[in-house]
């Protein structure tokens, strides 16, 4: 009898040796799936980061490209606008090479006048030689001492300079100069009214 209990104690020892596995196992199972699941769970997020990232990354590179494509457009835009200004002017020169011969000799008369106010002391007149004759006739009506010389390369006017060192430059281009800004802003606005 006594060997039937030690088989019954041998095998109720390996029935708790097998339960004690069976329920290590069973928690080291559950461990092993909380840890995939946390490994699943940190993979998840980890890729939503790196796409929440690359999205970041490509509306960077977006805008940056839709910035270029912007200024690239504006510079063409003032590109095609100043060349536009340019010819306006380049048309204003040669208007005023072809001017009405009456009107440029009233032109003259009124520029002659203005430096002789000015201009104090002995005044030379500079003017473009194909007026030369016309600038010495205008002259000599307003002040005989005035002394002319046909040197100026210029499309028409005058420049006129005292013996004191003082000048006036009346000629096309230099009024065209002094009022170069308010007439870019004037042309702008004809030819570009929208962008205003």
């Amino acid at each position: 009898m006594r060997e039937i209990s030690v088989e019954k104690i041998v095998e109720k020892i390996k029935a708790d040796v097998q339960n004690k596995i069976d329920t290590i196992m069973e928690k080291e199972k559950e461990k092993a799936e909380e840890i995939r699941e946390e490994i699943e769970r940190e993979k998840e997020r980890r890729l939503n980061e790196i796409e929440k990232e690359k999205e970041r990354e490509i509306k960077t590179l977006k805008n940056r490209i839709i910035s270029q494509a912007e200024l690239e457009s504006r510079k063409k835009m003032l590109n095609v606008r100043e060349e536009m200004i340019e010819r306006v002017f380049n048309n204003s020169r040669r208007k005023l090479r072809e001017m009405d011969p009456a009107d440029y000799e009233k032109y003259l008369e009124k520029s002659i006048e203005k430096s002789r106010e000015l201009l104090e002391g002995e005044v030379e007149i500079h003017c473009p030689k194909e007026s030369e004759d016309r600038v010495k006739d205008i002259s000599r009506k307003i002040d005989p001492s005035l002394k002319v010389i046909g040197d100026l390369n210029s499309i028409g006017g005058v420049k006129a300079v005292s013996d004191k060192g003082a000048s006036i430059d009346l000629t096309f281009e230099a009024n065209l100069e002094r009022k170069k800004k308010q007439l870019r802003k004037e042309i702008s606005d004809i030819l570009f009214p929208e962008e205003d």
